[in-house]
């Protein structure tokens, strides 16, 4: 038995609308969400204060990008591990560091550059045996490195009040 014609034309317009339907829907977007990639570049944050607070010029050199840059009161000290390592040991042959504490005020983590805010307190001894007291906000900034490792780009201080 065939089917009346009002079945047909009822079955021929629910086919059409689900044909019509499916061509005007938009693919839905997923989005990705990121990784919290903060906890990494904490974590190259504190290697690097602590190879800086065992004078570690070396382990200091090491966390440079081959064009990093270390600035202090916004003039160009060095440029390059090789570099970065030799102002470092100058730096470090004039004083002894007593005790040296930094906190992170910020990160802000934009594709694969980071960068972190924050302030270091240090306490020194110099040649002379004299004790010195000082307090710094420094800005670094972190290149990700397709290995996961953070490289420093750019390290710069400021003494502040």
């Amino acid at each position: 038995m065939l089917p009346s014609k009002s079945t047909f034309l009822l079955l021929l317009i629910i086919i059409s609308m689900a044909g019509v339907s499916a061509c005007n829907s938009s693919p839905q977007a997923t989005e990705t969400p990121m990784p919290d990639r903060s906890a990494a570049v904490q974590a190259f944050m504190g290697k690097y204060n602590q190879c800086f607070s065992q004078m570690n010029t070396n382990c200091i050199a090491s966390l440079y990008t081959p064009d990093g840059e270390i600035y202090t009161t916004g003039l160009l000290q060095a440029s390059g591990p090789e570099a970065i390592q030799s102002f470092m040991n100058q730096s470090f042959s004039s004083a002894r560091i007593d005790s040296f504490t930094a906190t992170i005020d910020s990160i802000v983590i934009n594709g694969e550059v980071a960068v972190v805010i924050g302030t270091t307190d240090e306490k020194t001894t110099d040649t002379a045996s004299q004790s010195n007291e000082a307090k710094m906000r420094y800005i670094a900034e972190w290149i990700g490195q397709p290995n996961g490792q953070w490289l420093l780009k750019r390290y710069s201080t400021e003494t502040l009040p």
